[in-house]
């Protein structure tokens, strides 16, 4: 009587992990594209693998379950949006005009998101961010605090080096109120068309990225 074989892993060979990381891409780049049309609750694991034409065991194995694959689609831009940030911020340096700070650090927030809609994929993910910063169950889900706000933290840190004289509150309620045009106006809902009678789109701005949402007298 012969005894049974061991069973051996299969070596992971370069063109399956070639594979591998293509098929992870396909599935962010669908999720991110769903995620931004019908938030979080509005998709599912197999709507993404359908629409990815790639089997739900398949992105279950990638991603876990839905927030992991959700928070992987903002992991993937982090580099942009909290790294890079994040590190001109901790060199800032103010300017002796204080418009000329909020200028400067206007565009710390605003260009690197603008640049990443003219990229592919951009205009979705800038879109998502815009989704997530209005939905009450945003916290749950735990992405604006990993991702967003130690830039958010920072960014008021810098505004309140630069007013010290100035309510913190005050500092605050400012920021949220910039960051919420930028949100309204990449969750491209097509309200400013409506309104303008065609005149202003909301892409618009990536022609006038700081002196459109950030203009300072």
């Amino acid at each position: 009587m012969s005894l049974p074989q061991p069973v051996t892993e299969r070596p992971i060979t370069p063109r399956s992990a070639e594979s591998g990381i293509r098929t992870r891409g396909v599935i962010l780049n669908v999720a991110k594209h769903l995620f931004a049309a019908k938030g979080f609750d509005g998709v599912s694991m197999r709507e993404i693998g359908l629409e990815a034409e790639v089997p739900l065991a398949l992105v279950s194995y990638h991603f876990k379950s839905e927030l992991g694959l959700y928070r992987a689609v903002f992991r993937a831009h982090s580099d942009t949006l909290t790294e890079y940030r994040m590190a001109v911020l901790r060199n800032f340096q103010p300017s002796r005009d204080p418009r000329d700070t909020v200028r400067r650090l206007a565009r710390v927030l605003v260009e690197p998101v603008i640049q990443m809609t003219g990229e592919p994929g951009g205009r979705d993910f800038a879109r998502l961010i815009a989704r997530e910063n209005n939905d009450p169950q945003e916290e749950e889900r735990g992405a604006l605090a990993e991702f967003i706000d130690p830039v958010a933290r920072l960014m008021v840190e810098r505004l309140q080096d630069a007013f010290p004289k100035v309510d913190k509150a005050c500092v605050f309620r400012a920021f949220m109120f910039a960051s919420g045009a930028l949100a309204i106006n990449h969750a491209a809902t097509g309200r400013i068309e409506r309104l303008s009678g065609g005149l202003c789109t909301s892409s618009h701005v990536k022609s006038h990225p700081t002196a459109t949402l950030f203009r300072v007298q």
